[in-house]
């Protein structure tokens, strides 16, 4: 069987092309430290030694998507991502409907 190789092919960018590229960079440049402080609050909600964390750390360990939980446990997707943030916190009805939606069972410490 014959190795074959990738072709790259170049070309130049028009002036139209250039100028969104330029805009596109300049969105994201001032979206980054958001996204990397939502990253930080994400890091930190998820390593909290208590029920809210041990579920935030299943839900971010599950094949599904987060849209899908989300769905499955009846809370709009906005809720759902607050909650990983340590934004929200959840009732104690939607808790459970998470950990149903995850496959999860709970066994309480004696």
């Amino acid at each position: 069987m014959m190795n074959r190789r990738a072709r790259r092919v170049t070309r130049g960018l028009t002036p139209q092309q250039q100028a969104r590229l330029r805009r596109n960079r300049r969105r994201i440049a001032a979206e980054l430290p958001d996204l990397k402080a939502r990253n930080q609050m994400r890091k930190e909600a998820g390593a909290e030694l208590t029920l809210s964390g041990e579920l935030r750390r299943a839900i971010h360990a599950s094949p599904f998507s987060l849209a899908d939980i989300a769905d499955q446990a009846g809370l709009p997707p906005l809720a759902l991502d607050e909650f990983l943030t340590g934004e929200r916190t959840l009732r104690s009805d939607v808790l459970d409907r998470l950990t149903k939606s995850l496959g999860l069972v709970l066994n309480p410490q004696a």
